[in-house]
């Protein structure tokens, strides 16, 4: 399996392939964007493909039917209703190589693309309805505006999708205005650069949504920026809407249920865990900094009748709910704990029964699970000393310690937000286990292309982790299914050098 790059350090392997098939006639896919970039369960979507191809070319889209049109670019897609599954990944081939893969996200309401023009108050894009998914793209300095009809005592819902499961370059802000443009709320970043508004109706009437947005690279340009590729998906709902289940992580073997949080949901209702519905190529949690184990999996709660839903990881250990303890709650190793920071200044306590010399791994996620806690995390000693203390770990708000117990007894873990924040959203999830030795393999890109005339060599970069089994000795690797005419010998990456 080979991860992003951006998870990439350490020791490199050079693996050389030799294609021994007829040169090149042509150059091989590329694609950019697809749009519209989502569809809804149970229906055939009109999609058409952006990039650089020539037509007609093959599509991979595991787990959907895809049928070709006429005209350059164009597909229909259809998806399962039963698909347990929130996006899959649509790369186009031809006999040169691959393209790399593009987003289709999958929903659970109706769904209409924005037409404009929609920048004006007095332009707004008129719903019929206020239960609706709607794709579209910000290019250049544009608003989006949607009107939407309201009733006093409703509740208005808009959540964008872009940037973190699309993304789409930009730094989205969604506002609720008055007919006449007056805003009424607005916000920014729900926590990542994704926002999301919920929004009491009080006075009857079309309220507009309003969708523009920054560069999500930082410039010295202060203005709206948009392009081809800053596309969203914008649900409007006065509905229930799914953003998470607890707890949030549940076992591999018996997934069972969890229970649905969001906005506008009875009370403690609880739905299946449904363990990943694409089998032919499966999605997974890179492991990176943040150390995901390799040997969990991913899972979806959702149903039809609900807008949103949310994903599960599926884990080989037990997976327990954190307790209102004023003593600190014992934690058997190893194991997954959902917690919550609901107050101001909240610390929760774990404790930690440890052996001298047990190699402790501690993570506590939040962000990551697109959660508002900004974890720090300390370790106490059974003398009463601080053994370790992480607030970020890398380029992550969430926190990774890693420390080897010097003496016996029961370690306490503590855990806070870092800027003492605490609400009913303030969720994280905590795995304690012990080091285990393993490796991680990334590659630079997920597709390559080989040319007929010369070897093409990939560098694997391998990481070592060193657990409680000891040093990883010698890994092989070798590239499996190749097509015919590709041979490649495996090499091996020795403990030290390349």
């Amino acid at each position: 399996m080979f991860f992003p790059a951006a998870c990439r350090l350490a020791v490199n392997a050079v693996l050389s392939f030799c294609l021994l098939i007829s040169a090149a006639q042509a150059e091989a896919p590329s694609l950019t964007h697809i749009f519209p970039p989502g569809g809804q369960r149970g229906t055939t979507v009109p999609v058409k493909l952006n990039g650089k191809f020539a037509w007609p070319v093959s599509i991979d889209a595991p787990s959907v039917e895809i049928k070709p049109g006429t005209e350059s670019g164009a597909l229909e897609i259809t998806i399962p209703a039963d698909l347990a599954a929130d996006r899959v990944w649509i790369r186009a081939f031809n006999a040169e190589g691959a393209s790399a893969t593009v987003p289709l996200l999958i929903g659970n309401l109706k769904e209409l693309n924005e037409t404009e023009p929609n920048n004006k108050p007095r332009e707004a894009q008129t719903l019929a309805e206020s239960r609706v998914i709607i794709n579209g793209v910000l290019k250049g300095a544009d608003v989006d505006g949607f009107s939407v009809p309201l009733e006093p005592g409703q509740t208005l819902i808009a959540s964008l999708e872009a940037n973190g499961k699309l993304g789409s370059p930009m730094d989205a802000i969604l506002q609720v205005c008055a007919a006449d443009g007056t805003v009424l709320a607005e916000n920014h970043d729900d926590p990542g650069l994704d926002p999301r508004i919920v929004f009491p109706v009080k006075k009857p009437g079309h309220h507009i949504v309003r969708v523009f947005g920054y560069s999500s690279t930082p410039n010295t340009s202060i203005a709206f920026q948009g392009g081809d590729t800053s596309l969203y998906r914008l649900t409007i709902t006065t509905g229930p809407l799914v953003t998470r289940a607890l707890p949030l992580s549940a076992s591999v073997t018996e997934p069972a249920s969890a229970e649905l949080l969001g906005w506008g949901l009875p009370p403690q209702l609880r739905l299946p865990v449904q363990p990943w519905g694409i089998k032919e190529e499966p999605e997974f949690e890179a492991s990176g900094e943040m150390r995901t184990p390799s040997m969990s999996r991913l899972a979806i709660v959702s149903t039809p009748e609900l807008a949103g839903s949310a994903r599960v990881r599926l884990v080989p250990w037990p997976s327990i709910l954190a307790t209102a303890n004023a003593e600190p709650q014992p934690v058997p190793l190893p194991s997954s704990v959902t917690g919550c920071l609901r107050q101001p200044k909240q610390t929760d306590l774990y404790r930690l029964t440890l052996k001298k010399g047990d190699p402790l791994l501690v993570t506590v996620e939040s962000r990551g699970l697109d959660l508002p806690l900004d974890p720090l995390v300390k370790l106490v000693s059974p003398s009463g000393k601080t053994a370790a203390e992480v607030d970020d770990t890398g380029n992550n708000r969430d926190a990774v310690l890693s420390h080897k117990a010097a003496e016996d007894g029961d370690y306490i873990l503590h855990i806070t937000d870092r800027h003492r924040f605490g609400s009913d959203r303030g969720y994280y999830l905590l795995t304690a286990r012990l080091e285990e030795s393993d490796f991680e393999l990334t590659a630079a890109a997920e597709s390559f292309v080989v040319q007929s005339d010369k070897p093409a060599e990939i560098v694997v970069n391998v990481v070592r982790r060193t657990g409680i089994e000891g040093a990883v000795g010698p890994i092989t690797i070798e590239a499996v299914d190749l097509p015919p005419g590709v041979t490649a010998m495996p090499v091996v990456s020795e403990v030290k050098g390349d």
